[in-house]
């Protein structure tokens, strides 16, 4: 096959600036195998770049595809690729901010970077896999890697219900952490369900209400100052996203005043965090956590639906 259906957008935007169009399918280079892509998945990450509030890293460079995450089948290997070949079952990452192209994880066949594919769980569907790559991947590179969680210490996880926080709560579980979630009044439940031992309402529950905690993981990233007060001397606590001047100057002011530092970390999915990733899932640890499927040809809705926020757990978008 030569050519495929790939979402794309001619310029930065609202959801709406997407479209679905029969593009050629990229030519295999070195150090990359070319991907039959199953699924994809919707990130902030995805929304943010395509909103254009990442222009400054991401540069003007149009058409330019969508997708960082994928899962799929590899179809051809080049021939400098070792330890992957045309039939294995794969889930992976490409950096779609950085190195923006006319096709990426939402197209019938992506282009993927060895560095950053590898097989992906034995135990879950493509589809699954798909909710969880992006997400997981990073959630357990800054729970394990960069806050360093230990087995016993109270970890803190806002804004629970999205596809970090629902993996986060799982992620911590699965490293031995005792997790408190914060999310809307719908999700406690659910959120009890995948390990964590308590679960309020951040409408009704608020910073003074919960006690100290060894690590908090911030997806959320705003009012972050009376959570940063919730720190033991030895805490750590990390934000995912900057909404504002005012939240890094906070974060440039934590590094400076006191222990308790927040830090801005944003962990991609390489190949070694998805292959320990893959682990945790096909024992069971972690579960894939979705809130809703599209097709390709609705990745606009799919984008709608998570900038309006809210759902629990991962919007992906089924391609084949």
């Amino acid at each position: 096959m030569n050519e495929m259906r790939a979402a794309q957008y001619d310029a930065y935007g609202p959801p709406e600036v997407l479209r679905v169009r029969t593009i050629p399918v990229p030519a295999l280079k070195p150090g990359h195998v070319l991907v039959r892509v199953a699924a994809s998945s919707v990130n902030a990450a995805d929304t943010a770049v395509r909103a254009g509030k990442l222009k400054l890293v991401s540069g003007r460079s149009f058409p330019r595809g969508a997708g960082f995450d994928f899962a799929g089948t590899v179809t051809a290997a080049a021939s400098d690729v070792t330890g992957l070949a045309a039939g294995d079952e794969v889930w992976g990452f490409i950096n779609a901010v950085r190195n923006p192209g006319p096709s990426a994880g939402a197209a019938g066949y992506v282009l993927a970077p060895v560095a950053g594919t590898v097989r992906r769980p034995r135990t879950v569907s493509a589809t699954e896999a798909a909710a969880l790559s992006g997400v997981g991947a990073s959630a357990l590179g800054i729970l394990r890697d960069v806050l360093k969680l230990q087995p016993g210490e109270r970890v803190l996880i806002r804004g629970a219900n999205g596809g970090v926080g629902t993996a986060g709560v799982q992620i911590a579980r699965a490293l031995g952490g005792r997790v408190t979630a914060l999310a809307s009044a719908p999700h406690l439940d659910r959120l009890r369900g995948l390990g964590a031992e308590q679960a309020y309402d951040y409408h009704v529950t608020g910073p003074r209400d919960l006690g100290r905690f060894d690590v908090i993981l911030d997806p959320v990233s705003k009012n972050m100052a009376p959570y940063r007060k919730l720190l033991t001397k030895t805490g750590r606590m990390a934000a995912m996203a900057l909404g504002s001047p005012a939240d890094l100057g906070y974060l440039l002011v934590s590094g400076v005043h006191g222990s308790r530092r927040v830090r801005f970390v944003q962990s991609p999915a390489t190949g070694p965090l998805l292959a320990s990733l893959a682990g945790y899932v096909d024992d069971k640890s972690v579960t894939p956590v979705i809130e809703a499927v599209f097709p390709l040809d609705e990745i606009t809705a799919a984008h709608r639906s998570l900038d309006k926020s809210g759902g629990f757990g991962k919007r992906v978008v089924q391609v084949a």
